[in-house]
């Protein structure tokens, strides 16, 4: 499996767009009410570009089930590099793991 085409929107949405986020909002506010606000707002990112709304595959023979899994890989085809669910993914889990850092990092400064 390459990871490679998923090295930009990891460093981009996780690492930059994240952390420029919960930056703002630290030096805007200095709260730690907002800080685990980031936090829900984050998981609810995560659930929302991980999460798959659809059919289940409950139905389906165990030779079909076989055949799908052979070539489904470990993203699912509606996941690519330019889509919508992978940015609300790596920027969800970049301002939940930004959010987590100043909380522990800097929890004794906020209000």
């Amino acid at each position: 499996m390459n990871l490679k085409p998923l090295l930009k929107p990891f460093l981009l949405f996780t690492c930059l767009l994240a952390l420029l986020t919960v930056g703002a909002v630290y030096v805007a506010t200095h709260s730690g009410l907002y800080m685990l606000v980031l936090v829900g707002c984050g998981v609810t990112l995560v659930a929302l570009g991980s999460g798959a709304a659809g059919q289940t595959n409950s139905g389906i023979r165990a030779e079909e089930t076989e055949m799908m899994a052979d070539g489904g890989g470990f993203w699912p085809d509606a996941i690519t590099a330019g889509s919508l669910r992978l940015s609300l993914l790596f920027y969800g889990l970049g301002v939940v793991l930004w959010s987590v850092v100043v909380l522990a990092a800097l929890g004794d400064t906020l209000v």
